[in-house]
């Protein structure tokens, strides 16, 4: 069965860059992966005319339609030289929705997917924590900047929790195509049972797989840093991590470690809720 990875592009206020769809031709090509593009085109709200004219309300939602237009006409074909190149199979997957369903939207169609695709930044932070949160699927998120190549080592953010548990599941299609693995564990951020985490490189090992544990502390410094950080140190690839939140009047209440890999992402790492 083939892996099917998606791509949520969107086009409005800003475009998704070229640097995330090169990664996911890039981490479908690896992975030998088929990738679906789901291409925004973005349909603005009536606005009421006691806040402009009608006429200057209908010139504004033409011109964020037609930027929309041109930026999902860009991505679409950047989609399919990149995947030509490749020599993936690439579908795009046009989709309508008005600016304020967007992200929700997005959500529902990632539900279909092995993984979805996004890279980390301002512009895109609600449509990632929509997917995150919503799809029930894993996220794979990218920095802003070429970083995919070939997985070898993955590091895991050990944390004994269920989240986590749900995230190596969805991170199993990787992990049979890696040959190293590194758990780490920051043991002052919260309490680490070091026994179920040996536990849990045994059966690693067990599966066939090279793996290493590190306990370190964070001391003053951020939990997330420091996991990227001996992640870095460790030559890892991609980092797993289980993410921590739930959603109340459409506002997102994050774990540290989850609020800071979204904000402060180093490296690949693939999340989920």
């Amino acid at each position: 069965m083939k892996p099917q990875f998606h791509l949520p592009l969107v086009t409005y206020p800003e475009a998704s860059s070229f640097a995330v769809v090169q990664n996911a031709v890039d981490f479908a090509r690896h992975q030998k992966a088929d990738l679906t593009a789901s291409v925004l085109q973005i349909r603005m709200p009536p606005v009421p005319q006691s806040f402009l004219p009608k006429a200057d309300a209908k010139k504004m939602s033409s011109e964020a339609e037609h930027f929309s237009r041109d930026n999902g006409t860009a991505l679409s074909e950047t989609v399919h030289d990149y995947a030509q190149k490749a020599g993936i199979r690439a579908l795009i997957q046009p989709f309508e929705e008005r600016e304020p369903f967007v992200a929700s939207t997005l959500a529902e169609l990632s539900r279909a997917y092995d993984f979805s695709i996004m890279e980390a930044s301002v512009v895109t932070r609600p449509i990632v924590e929509s997917i995150l949160f919503e799809s029930g699927r894993p996220l794979v998120l990218f920095p802003s900047d070429n970083f995919c190549g070939r997985i070898d080592t993955i590091a895991i953010a050990w944390d004994g929790s269920a989240n986590l548990s749900r995230a190596l599941t969805g991170a199993r299609l990787l992990l049979e195509n890696t040959s190293r693995v590194v758990l780490i564990s920051v043991t002052d951020d919260k309490p680490i049972n070091e026994k179920a985490r040996d536990r849990f490189a045994t059966v690693l090992r067990n599966a066939g797989l090279n793996v290493e544990t590190a306990s370190v502390k964070a001391h003053k410094e951020q939990a997330a840093d420091v996991i990227q950080s001996v992640a870095k140190e460790n030559y890892s690839h991609l980092l797993v991590a289980g993410a921590f939140g739930h959603s109340r009047l459409r506002e997102f209440i994050l774990g540290g470690v989850t609020r800071s890999l979204l904000t402060r992402l180093e490296m690949p790492v693939l999340i989920s809720h």
